[in-house]
């Protein structure tokens, strides 16, 4: 897959950058890595695209259309809309944004696939909508709906929404215009394709010594993860508890963080209040007892477990408060999810460790290389340029930048200087 950004924050102009089973973002701060992992997730939105998207879904939070939009300053100002979108071996959607009341609004859509293409055209308010449908080698057909006159003005309207009520709107008024080829083309066409995601925070929640929530549903900042624990560790026999408590074992022996994970309920009740208790090298201790670096890995360790299979995960630096031994185990432990075909990840890193340990994985054969990219961001005056870094069979970094390196390599060479003067 590849995502297509254009003007987006610091992605001047256009910009095609792909992705792999495991993708590795790197770069120095504010170079658009986590603007690049935000948009990802709204190509993985079920409503994607919509006429007026958020785009400050959790953990994200880009703002404006205006804090969206590439400025440059000077005579070239801001541009006037913005585009996202989205490539694969079946299809390539761009969807383009302008200002509405200073909030992204749609303005056009457009999607091509192998039996042919479907595009959107949004008036402003917007009140009208032009849906047009051109099948592989035939001329196209053209939708108009006049949307105040079937929907609520305000309503968050999805493009697969709108091109479903054009064509019941076009089927009652010229039936004989309209064949069942074209009503496959635009409701296919008309919707994304891209598995949703799961994006976690890069600050997790904090420990706390007793847990009283009920709800495990998902939350960037991991806080339905100790529910989760508690209601898989009531459920004997259950496969993902045997799967994850296996998956816990091995990271946190690898890791030095602990030996094992538990769940002490305070009562009989599923309800009941509980603890979740870390056995390191004594007996079992309370959560916010142990190092802090456990309660920040174990969101990224049971979520990228349990996320369903071919299931996308982004993860903001999920080293965090993590010493290397622990940040290289989890280079390995994220490696043998993609090595297994059960997990895709897209990484922001300022992890060494991490990304050595991966390399290591790939040289000891454990994790193909064509299933690894690096990307390496890089910020020249207000444009960020995106590099494409490989690694071969043996490990080794290739088609690297010169700058890739070059602060780590000063910082050496400036130290052995030191040393030997």
């Amino acid at each position: 897959m590849i995502v297509t950004l254009k003007n987006v924050r610091s992605f001047c102009n256009d910009h095609a950058i792909p992705l792999r089973p495991l993708t590795l973002l790197v770069g120095e701060n504010s170079t658009g890595k986590s603007t690049f992992l935000a948009m990802l997730a709204q190509l993985s939105q079920p409503e994607f695209p919509s006429v007026r998207p958020t785009f400050n879904v959790p953990p994200f939070d880009l703002g404006t259309f205006d804090s969206i939009a590439t400025f440059k300053g000077g005579r070239y100002g801001r541009a006037d809309s913005f585009a996202v979108g989205f490539e694969t071996e079946k299809r390539q959607i761009t969807a383009t944004y302008i200002s509405y009341k200073g909030q992204p609004q749609l303005s056009s859509y457009l999607a091509k696939g192998r039996l042919g293409e479907v595009s959107l055209d949004v008036a402003n308010e917007p009140s009208s909508v032009r849906v047009t449908i051109k099948p592989a080698g035939e001329g196209p057909r053209e939708l108009n709906l006049d949307t105040q006159r079937v929907l609520p003005t305000e309503a968050g309207l999805s493009v697969a929404f709108l091109v479903r009520i054009a064509i019941s709107e076009s089927g009652r008024l010229a039936k004989d215009h309209f064949d069942e080829k074209m009503y496959s083309l635009a409701i296919d066409l008309s919707r994304s394709v891209v598995a949703p995601v799961f994006a976690l925070a890069p600050i997790r929640t904090k420990p706390r010594r007793t847990y009283d929530e009920f709800s495990d549903e998902f939350k960037p900042e991991g806080d339905h993860i100790p529910v989760l624990l508690a209601r898989l560790w009531q459920e004997e026999g259950n496969p993902q508890k045997a799967l994850l408590v296996e998956a816990l074992d091995d990271f946190g022996k690898k890791s030095g963080l602990f030996k094992q994970i538990g769940v002490k309920r305070l009562g009989k009740r599923p309800t009941d209040p509980f603890q979740i208790l870390v056995t390191t090298a004594g007996p079992p201790a309370n959560l916010p007892d142990v190092g802090y670096g456990v309660s920040q890995a174990l969101p990224v360790v049971v979520q990228s477990v349990l996320a369903n299979e071919r299931r996308r995960l982004l993860l903001q630096q999920p080293e965090v408060h993590l010493h290397p031994r622990a940040q290289a185990a989890l280079g390995s432990f994220l490696a043998k999810l993609v090595a297994m075909d059960k997990r895709e990840f897209v990484i922001e890193t300022h992890s060494d460790y991490l990304l050595d340990r991966i390399r290591l994985e790939v040289a000891q054969r454990n994790l193909r290389a064509k299933d690894v990219l690096i990307l390496f961001f890089e910020k020249e005056g207000l444009e960020t340029h995106v590099h494409q870094i490989r690694i071969d069979d043996d490990g080794n970094v290739t088609e690297a930048p010169e700058s890739y390196r070059s602060f780590f390599l000063q910082e050496e060479l400036t130290l052995f200087n030191r040393i030997k003067s």
